[in-house]
């Protein structure tokens, strides 16, 4: 009936999170490649479901039982939201998040078997 969204996210792999010269930890390079872009993005895919349905944020807010300040927040692309209230929104608007990892380096850990069966359904 309503078109759904996927959101993908850059894998670890393809930020850059090496280790400064210091070695106080990992750094961001660039702020295009912290969360603050990704929370734009999703809030404005968000939005975008929402109107495409024709529903406001309260209708929103009500039916998820969070507040309209939230999903405000969460439409303006504020990064510090907590996530649950956040895929709970995203599933009633029909977002479908798609879960990326880093592919696993060929020598896993020693007691970690290399023949893990899937998590798809």
């Amino acid at each position: 009936m309503f078109p759904t969204g996927n959101m993908s996210f850059p894998s670890h792999a393809e930020r850059d999170t090496t280790m400064n010269s210091d070695r106080q930890g990992p750094r961001m390079l660039e702020p295009e490649s912290s969360g603050a872009e990704d929370a734009r993005r999703f809030g404005a895919l968000v939005r975008a479901q929402r109107k495409a349905r024709g529903l406001r944020q309260e209708d929103v807010a009500s039916a998820t039982g969070v507040g309209r300040r939230y999903v405000v927040d969460m439409e303006n692309g504020k990064p510090t939201l907590r996530i649950g209230p956040a895929l709970m929104i995203a599933r009633y608007l029909g977002i479908v998040p798609v879960l990326q990892s880093p592919p696993l380096d060929e020598d896993l850990p020693e007691g970690i078997p290399d023949d893990l069966p899937s998590l798809e359904d």
